[in-house]
């Protein structure tokens, strides 16, 4: 039930934001349909967020809607982490920024690869001091911005080796290898 209710928050998500039925696989790592970061700002964390992929074999999306249609930021960012297929489905490495300014809701989303790296605390503790500090004061880009650098930050220096923790992830992962 709860898996028909992501999709079909993904369906509305999807419609809202112009798309079809079936979400596509963005193009690139910026999705910026709310219209919050300037066509610099979005090219350069393009950019940089495709290099970090390439380097580190290590996917993080931003993506910013103009309304949850009613949805909860946690379904809607697990429908779009998992109908996009952010990561490698052999390492399942990738991570999911969500951005929905009009109910000033935002969520990190992370893959099974990773989370040992980015656990539940560290995802709360990145919106809760990189980046709520910049939307406060009505600074998106580089509240963004400091989000995923610290995002980057984590991952790179993680005393951690990376890795499934729940049940779940660990059967996917066995499942894909």
């Amino acid at each position: 039930m709860k898996s028909r209710a992501a999709l079909l928050g993904l369906a509305l998500l999807t419609a809202a934001c112009g798309g079809e039925a079936e979400p596509a696989r963005p193009g690139g790592p910026v999705v910026d349909t709310a219209d919050i970061l300037s066509p610099a700002a979005e090219q350069a964390l393009d950019a940089r967020l495709r290099r970090y992929s390439d380097q580190k074999e290590t996917a993080i999306v931003v993506a910013t809607v103009p309304s949850l249609e009613g949805e909860t930021i946690e379904s809607t960012a697990l429908a779009m982490y998992n109908g996009w297929g952010i990561g490698s489905p052999r390492t399942s490495r990738g991570v999911l920024l969500l951005v929905a300014p009009k109910e000033r809701k935002l969520r990190i989303t992370v893959g099974c690869g990773l989370e040992t790296v980015v656990t539940d605390e560290t995802a709360a503790q990145i919106i809760r001091e990189n980046i709520k500090p910049q939307f406060t004061v009505g600074d998106f880009e580089n509240g963004v911005s400091a989000g995923v650098e610290a995002l980057i930050t984590r991952i790179d220096t993680a005393n951690v080796a990376p890795g499934p923790v729940s049940a779940r992830c660990r059967q996917m992962m066995k499942d894909a290898a």
